[in-house]
């Protein structure tokens, strides 16, 4: 949800002073259950010394081919969304930077891996929290300039860091029953879902074999086609606008497939978003993932009720829908905070 249709060009001016990010940096221990997390920021100069350098690390030349929601059957004016539905994997990072990463990831594993979520054997979360190479790397502006290019509006990292650099450790999955028949007789990891946050940009870090079978994400179209998104080699990536584009994550067959998932949100307070917490809490640093959480959507709600009085100065209507917007916004982190606390509740018994 957004108010792109009820602004113009004066708007737009306005609103550039009203973004910037205010990143939650609040940690929290855990439990001896869970991996703990450090229970304040690290120094930057005390961790890995090697620098991200986006000219080094970088590849800024963008996808060959992307796909808007009309592409899909969706019409994005109607839905009051950005026109982009996905891109076809493009190289994004360097071999050295995919070294990097596979290299911090490895040596943070102990502190940040959650194991049998429900959609992989195991994941990592809040890797930037410790890697100041994987931090800066998803805070690039030359990254967000890119990526904003290619979905036609303004985006950033989203305001939680554990919604940045998340890793997926999916295990091939070959067996003899499998190996007999099809790939058709695969089922998904994670079956066909909609995200709660808009933009989703998923890295390979792992290598793929030229044999690969399985390792797609699928995507569905709005008559039931679908779109076969697979990784070329390490250092691919796509984007896709995870919010709207149901889509299913295939099983790596005969190799070992890690991606490194970082959610991306608008710039700007006109457009909405509805993260939320009912998968997240099963696979979190739950103290930290709620703080993260209660401080983003109070950064979110400030700055659209701040988009208010612009609004109202613009003169072009759509104040009183934009006030319907934020109140279903307040009511949307009042939900998720309860399901939080089912969810945290059921799993403490």
């Amino acid at each position: 949800r957004n108010c792109r249709l009820l602004t113009g060009s004066f708007m737009l001016q306005q609103t550039s002073r009203l973004l910037g990010r205010a990143p939650a940096r609040g940690f929290a221990a855990l439990s001896a259950a869970v991996p703990a997390f450090a229970t304040s920021p690290v120094d930057h100069d005390i961790r890995r010394p090697t620098e991200f350098d986006p000219d080094e690390h970088l590849c800024l030349s963008g996808p060959s081919k992307v796909h808007s929601l009309g592409a899909f059957g969706l019409d994005a004016k109607a839905l009051n969304v950005a026109d982009f539905g996905s891109t076809e994997p493009f190289r994004l990072f360097t071999p050295a930077c995919v070294d990097m990463l596979q290299t911090e990831r490895i040596r943070f594993q102990d502190a940040t891996t959650f194991r049998n979520p429900p959609f992989a054997p195991c994941v990592q979360r809040g890797l930037t929290h410790y890697s100041s190479f994987i931090d800066y790397l998803w805070s690039s502006p030359h990254l967000s300039n890119l990526l904003s290019s290619i979905v036609g509006i303004p985006i950033e990292p989203h305001g939680m860091a554990l919604e940045r650099a998340h890793v997926n450790v999916q295990e091939k999955k070959m067996d003899d029953e499998l190996a007999k028949g099809g790939d058709d007789e695969a089922k998904p990891v994670f079956g066909w879902h909609t995200d709660s946050q808009p933009f989703v940009c998923i890295t390979m870090l792992s290598d793929v074999p030229e044999d690969a079978r399985g390792g797609e994400t699928y995507v569905q179209k709005a008559d039931g086609e679908v779109l076969k998104l697979q990784f070329p080699a390490a250092g691919y990536s796509y984007v896709l606008q995870g919010s709207v584009l149901p889509h299913a994550a295939m099983p790596a067959l005969n190799y070992e497939r890690v991606t490194m998932i970082t959610s991306f949100v608008p710039s700007s307070p006109l457009y909405g978003e509805n993260t939320d917490l009912a998968l997240a809490v099963n696979y979190s640093n739950t103290e930290q993932l709620k703080d993260e959480f209660q401080r983003y959507r109070s950064e979110y709600l400030r700055k659209r009720v701040s988009a208010l009085k612009l609004l109202n100065l613009d003169g072009g209507g759509g104040y009183e829908k934009m006030l319907d917007e934020i109140l279903k916004d307040v009511e949307h982190t009042r939900n998720s905070l309860k399901v939080f606390s089912q969810v945290f509740e059921e799993k403490s018994k």
